[in-house]
């Protein structure tokens, strides 16, 4: 990806992929965020306040009641039902939202323009994070790893393509939601190595699929001095040594290849 096509995308999230509404609804409470609560028709009961470390909000006529790792719509309506339940009021209608997000945070790593730690301000897609970190490096892979840490402390690593995962979100397919203590790390981009009778010969990010044919075009194609049957590949093996392979126009590139175009005898 160029570097206008990586400003795209990343204007293209910041002007709201993820309809607002629905991220905002997805996020869950935690300890340290602030709420304010209000009833319908019952000012007094209106109170602004932190939620506890231990996940409890203290609520007027009900003392605490433990709202952490609920939406503000549940929350909402656990509070509602508490009043009902407790004959406080026959039918109580009862708004809750969150004024300062301060409880959960993710980390954005590796090969981003602004790597950093984000405090999820409502809830926060995998791409979302990405905008905010200025969008992936030039030197950056858009091949995405997200590190989570589940419930018995055990971590979970998955991987995501960057172009499948907008064309998915375009598409209105599921989201890639982050949570509190996840870690998005951004690779370094693998790389391949063009020389010999080509129009630019260098480096390479390998940053989608490409057989020996489009790498060549990647370097400005063949010279006119070009032999189009003496293309080789150096790869190196497991064992650290380097094997020289006999190409066709459709074989793969890998990364650490070094692509050698040959000039021609007539």
């Amino acid at each position: 990806m160029n570097s206008l096509q990586r400003l795209i995308v990343v204007l293209a999230i910041a002007v709201g992929v993820i309809p607002f509404a629905h991220a905002q609804s997805n996020y869950s409470i935690g300890a340290g965020d602030e709420v304010r609560l209000s009833v319908y028709g019952q000012p007094e009961l209106t109170t602004e306040g932190q939620v506890n470390t231990d996940g409890t909000l203290e609520v007027p006529l009900l003392g605490a009641v433990k709202i952490a790792g609920r939406s503000s719509g549940d929350a909402a309506r656990l509070i509602a039902g508490r009043y009902q339940t407790g004959n406080f009021l026959k039918s109580a209608q009862v708004t809750l939202l969150v004024t300062k997000y301060r409880s959960q945070v993710v980390s954005v790593l590796g090969k981003v323009n602004r790597p950093g730690k984000l405090l999820l301000e409502g809830s926060t897609s995998l791409t979302q994070a990405l905008a905010w970190a200025g969008g992936v490096a030039d030197s950056g892979s858009e091949r995405l790893i997200l590190v989570r840490t589940d419930a018995n402390g055990r971590q979970e690593r998955r991987e995501y393509d960057l172009q499948k995962l907008m064309d998915r979100e375009a598409d209105a397919n599921p989201v890639v939601w982050l949570q509190d203590g996840d870690t998005l790390y951004i690779p370094q981009a693998d790389r391949f190595y063009v020389s010999g009778e080509v129009r630019t010969p260098g480096m390479y990010a390998l940053d989608r699929p490409l057989n020996v044919m489009q790498a060549i075009g990647v370097a400005g194609g063949a010279t006119n001095r070009a032999s189009e049957r003496s293309a080789k590949l150096f790869r190196k093996q497991a064992d650290g040594s380097v094997k020289e392979l006999k190409t066709k126009p459709d074989d793969k590139v890998l990364d650490g290849d070094v692509l050698v175009v040959q000039e021609s005898l007539f």
